[in-house]
């Protein structure tokens, strides 16, 4: 029989074998433990990239802030709501959030012209409905926000809003009593100047969470809505229970150590004697409670900062610095950093 050159060569020569399958099954074995130990450095270095990007986007919604105030030497009111004695209206006015009005200065210009500040957020065009935008500046990749939407006919007019990571701190104590405990981006327009802490030592924002659940509002970049672009960080002042707004004469806030267990820290936690998100809605509060994020239909009041980072939160300085902070920060530390005015200086 003739054999061609070709035929020879792949004739396997005596005493050669192939693997056995224990052979296999242990490289195999080897492999599945090799990438075990490599995954979770992926998985961190992932997180630290998803980190990152929400630093920078911290630093430069606070930039934007910034440039807003150099343009009209006004930081951006966090929302236009009527203020009755001492206390803010929420969901009056325009509705329209302090993120809206630096648009120009996120290089969304033609995002920013599609608002009509004539009517209500609710009214927006719905056929332009630059509501439901979800520019990347306002999403943390830490939390899967982008795809959701806040969509309840009987409070948003039947348009859905699109939802981000970040808000503004308008008050350290209620957020309707953001008139008198002020933060930095209140009702109305105020001077850089009415910062008198610091701007390096003023917490502006911080970094909050979504749920995929449409009649949630919390993230609703465009709505001025405490939760949705607005925090409280409830810690109250002076030496009784009751909001300070709620004194006559009001009095100068200082944030009191005996209230602290009342303040909605960073991913506030959730139990039975634990604060909550105080919204305008609450919708399935269990389901809420079981994605770390609890809250209760009481009225917008207050909202704690919260990301899926490890240990805390980023947040931004009104100098545009960027700055950690914990989880179990002390009570006073948070009502002061907020706080423009309190003449206290007190730091992480």
């Amino acid at each position: 029989m003739i054999v061609s050159r070709f035929a020879r060569r792949s004739i396997v020569a005596p005493g050669v074998r192939g693997f056995t399958l224990v052979e296999l099954l242990v490289v195999i074995a080897i492999i599945g433990v090799l990438v075990a130990l490599l995954l979770p450095a992926v998985q961190a270095a992932r997180e630290a990239a998803r980190r990152m990007q929400c630093q920078n986007n911290l630093h430069n919604l606070a930039l934007a802030v910034l440039n807003y105030e150099s343009q009209t030497r006004t930081l951006p009111q966090s929302s236009d709501a009527d203020l009755v004695g001492d206390n803010v209206r929420f969901r009056t006015g325009s509705q329209l959030s302090w993120i809206v009005r630096v648009l120009p200065y996120l290089e969304q210009q033609q995002l920013f012209d599609q608002f009509d500040f004539e009517v209500s957020a609710i009214q927006q065009n719905a056929t332009l409905s630059p509501q439901r935008a979800q520019p990347s500046v306002l999403a943390c990749p830490s939390d899967p926000s982008i795809g959701r939407v806040f969509e309840f006919p009987r409070l948003t007019g039947g348009l859905a809003f699109g939802k981000g990571n970040y808000a503004a701190y308008a008050s350290p104590e209620h957020a309707e009593c953001q008139a008198v405990a002020k933060g930095s981006l209140i009702y109305k327009p105020q001077p850089l100047g009415a910062v008198q802490d610091g701007t390096s030592n003023t917490l502006m924002l911080a970094e909050i969470r979504t749920r995929n659940e449409p009649i949630d509002p919390r993230g609703s970049w465009a709505l001025g809505w405490v939760g949705s672009s607005i925090l409280g960080a409830d810690v109250h002042g002076t030496n009784i229970v009751t909001r300070i707004c709620n004194q006559n004469p009001p009095p100068a806030y200082v944030p009191n150590p005996i209230w602290a267990e009342f303040a909605l820290l960073p991913n506030s936690g959730v139990g039975p004697d634990l604060p909550r998100d105080d919204l305008y809605v609450c919708y399935k509060s269990a389901e809420a409670d079981l994605e770390g994020m609890p809250c209760w239909t009481r009225g917008d009041t207050t909202a704690a900062p919260r990301s899926l980072h490890f240990g805390g939160i980023y947040g931004a300085n009104v100098d545009g610095s960027v700055r950690w902070v914990s989880n179990d920060i002390e009570a006073v530390v948070l009502g002061t950093l907020v706080c423009i005015d309190d003449g206290l200086n007190l730091d992480l």
